[in-house]
């Protein structure tokens, strides 16, 4: 069978409206797990107004009609992709929450909290949190433990066949 390209985001408002309800459910919830305040809350979803990202809030908790843009539910999605990420490795979803607040030394975050990088107000910020966690998931990504902070590659001369 031939490899096929996948087929282009459905971004129609029918499609739009299937997804923002539930999808802002779900992102409410991890913001409650996460302890985000209010102006963090706007922030991750792109800086809504207070009064549309209330509107927002009411119909998703109300269960009422909500269309919302496609750069807010991607930014929804990348919250969604970061907490699944968080449940795999950490298995508690408060272990993973901690460990967003917690300094990380490994790229990007550079002796930061992966939270900082989350909440930059910029797309970019929590995709490089979803795409390390990703690696992470999959044994990349890690800063060196301190066994290994001196480990130098092998050279030939290092290795021996016999």
């Amino acid at each position: 069978m031939a490899w096929k390209p996948p087929a282009p985001i459905d971004t129609s408002p029918e499609d739009r409206a299937r997804v923002s309800g539930p999808g802002m459910r779900a992102f409410l919830n991890i913001a409650r797990v996460w302890e985000l305040d209010f102006a963090e809350v706007r922030k991750l979803l792109g800086m809504p107004a207070a009064a549309e990202f209330q509107t927002w809030y009411d119909a998703a908790r109300g269960e009422e009609p909500l269309t919302l843009e496609t750069d807010v539910l991607l930014r929804i999605s990348a919250v969604l992709g970061v907490y699944q990420s968080l449940r795999v490795l950490y298995g508690s979803e408060h272990e993973g929450a901690g460990w967003l607040r917690g300094v990380n030394r490994a790229n990007p975050f550079n002796g930061k909290p992966p939270m900082e990088l989350v909440l930059s107000g910029f797309e970019p910020g929590l995709m490089d949190v979803r795409r390390y966690l990703l690696a992470k998931e999959h044994g990349a990504g890690e800063a060196p433990n301190e066994i290994d902070r001196d480990f130098r590659p092998y050279t030939d001369a290092d290795l021996i066949w016999r």
